[in-house]
């Protein structure tokens, strides 16, 4: 029998009978007894028909016309977990309908650290949850009775994931809506071919970005967006993401393992944290990672962050076409030093490495007046990070100006914009710790007068400057500040307005700074010195006056 007689015959037994015989490989949690009215626990019921569809080698458990009460579920093998538009799967209130779950895997502080989680697989292939339809976490209705504070960290420990993947293969979320979870909302650890596409996260607690305390009216739960640790083979694409702390972040817990072969793209992305970030948690590899098509907006935190603060390696990041607004902390925060965290058991711990980046046609408005930053440390410098096409408008109005305070280098500080203060040396970009990188064609402004230069350089080699187009006011000492910086290159670049000096040198190590086809039409003079020795540094060719 052909396929059209097979459907022509479906049709002719559903206009007989008034009903429709379900598919086949379509479990109804329905017939394993669930009520879906919101109140009875339908747990069991769910578990049933997993497990059947599971030995029966697989299908569809399907979710509909309700509101399905639950606590944790295993997901097998071979299953996709359907919840059908308008269909609710609903998150108990108590926590111990949650229980713990230990793993093989490392999470956190402790080893074996006990987990909860409302979805849960380990070491499962070819399983999909999807659907038109919601998960809700009802992350604000969790109580854990045993604690004094219920938000004790870390917050998985204590109050469930919505959805939580540990070592599975070919994997696929899409089309729901999660949301209101009670901790990360969800997190995939080491698994492989994992697709997340046109899912909607909405877990912010606090919405108001312009208040400045971040729990000014409920306290935040932890909940990431998006937590993706030393996965392989990942697609994340089309997601709209509202969350509480950081928003789609890349991970490491294993200095074995690693996240590579990512692809992020057409996200938007709003939080109470870091927009899109590879970190904190970096103890093993990060690889050959684009992130693209994105926007970033109302954030508490960065932006876009890179960091590398465990013994990770970072190499082959490529962002580009992004859009960032009204972002509290820095637009651009890399950032690599020796924190040196382990998780799980005690084991080694690797020499960070963080090169080739590539940075490109990002803008941003109503960026903090914190700027944006990029450092590394002495021993291990950032290798071959190209910026480059950049508009920024940053919020400015800092007029407290001191070029010689010094920036701590916060060797095993927690990683995060505000580390080295409140404020930056530079309104733009202040970097240290970089060797062998580009800064190209970018436009800097402020919405409100600062003194500060547009660009520090600290501790740098083989930099080359060219095309920065930035705006300045008479009372800015410089255009670009150089500290112990060589073989530095500056080209085609010019102030928009008046400025002191277009470039002042510091520091005895300065050497080999070439100056070409610049306009120093708006400076008042061309350089300054801290030492007239360090004027022999310098080497000018093409000065537009």
């Amino acid at each position: 029998m052909n396929s059209f007689l097979k459907i022509l015959l479906l049709c002719l037994v559903f206009v007989t009978t008034g009903s429709a015989q379900k598919p086949p490989g379509v479990w109804d949690v329905f017939d394993t007894g669930a009520k879906g009215d919101g109140k009875t626990m339908d747990t069991k019921a769910i578990q049933t028909a997993i497990d059947r569809c599971h030995m029966a080698g697989g299908g569809k458990v399907y979710l509909h016309n309700g509101r399905f009460l639950s606590g944790t579920i295993y997901l097998k093998s071979h299953v996709t977990l359907y919840v059908e538009a308008g269909a609710v799967l609903l998150g108990s209130e108590k926590a111990t309908d949650y229980p713990d779950q230990a793993s093989e895997y490392p999470t956190y502080d402790e080893h074996p650290l006990t987990s909860k989680a409302f979805i849960y697989a380990e070491n499962v292939q070819n399983v999909t949850i999807e659907g038109r339809g919601t998960i809700d976490g009802r992350g604000d209705l969790i109580d854990n009775r045993k604690l004094t504070d219920p938000y004790v960290r870390p917050s998985f420990k204590y109050r469930p994931r919505i959805i939580h993947l540990r070592g599975c293969e070919n994997v696929q979320v899409r089309n729901l809506t999660l949301r209101n979870a009670a901790s990360w909302l969800q997190t995939y650890q080491a698994c492989k071919n994992l697709v997340i596409d046109g899912i909607t996260v909405d877990t912010r607690e606090n919405k108001d970005v312009e208040n400045p305390n971040r729990e000014h009216a409920v306290r935040h739960r932890n909940t990431d967006g998006l937590d993706v640790v030393d996965c392989e083979q990942v697609r994340i694409a089309n997601c709209l993401i509202s969350s509480g702390d950081d928003g789609i972040c890349l991970k490491s817990f294993s200095p074995d393992r690693g996240c590579r072969n990512i692809t992020i793209s057409n996200c938007i992305v709003s939080c109470g944290a870091s927009g899109i970030k590879i970190g904190t948690e970096t103890a093993g590899a990060f690889e050959d990672i684009t992130i693209q098509n994105c926007t970033v907006f109302d954030t508490f935190g960065e932006g876009l962050a890179i960091m590398t603060v465990d013994g990770a390696r970072i190499e082959r990041v490529t962002i580009s076409n992004i859009t960032l607004r009204n972002i509290k902390r820095s637009a651009l925060f890399i950032r690599l030093n020796t924190r040196n965290k382990k998780f799980g058991q005690p084991g080694t711990v690797n020499k960070p490495v963080l090169k080739d980046i590539i940075i490109e046609n990002i803008q941003g408005s109503r960026l903090a007046s914190l700027g944006c930053s990029i450092t590394g440390l002495a021993d291990y410098p950032l290798e071959n990070v190209q910026i480059r096409s950049i508009n920024f408008e940053f919020e400015g109005g800092i007029t407290d100006v001191k070029p010689d305070a010094p920036v701590p280098e916060k060797v095993d500080a927690y990683p995060v914009g505000t580390m080295f203060g409140p404020t930056l040396p530079a309104y733009g970009f202040y970097v240290r710790h970089v060797k062998n990188s580009t800064f190209g064609q970018i436009h800097l402004r402020f919405a409100k007068p600062d003194h500060r230069p547009a660009l520090v350089i600290d501790s740098v080699e083989e930099v080359e400057i060219r095309g920065l187009k930035a705006q300045t006011v008479a009372q800015t000492p410089e255009f670009i500040r150089v500290v112990n910086a060589r073989k530095v290159t500056i080209a085609d670049s010019r102030p928009t307005a008046p400025v002191g000096s277009f470039l002042s040198v510091y520091g005895d190590q300065s050497a080999a700074i070439v100056l070409n086809n610049n306009q120093l039409g708006e400076a008042k003079q061309a350089f300054s010195f801290e030492k007239p020795a360090l004027k022999a540094t310098i080497k000018e060719y093409g000065t537009i006056q």
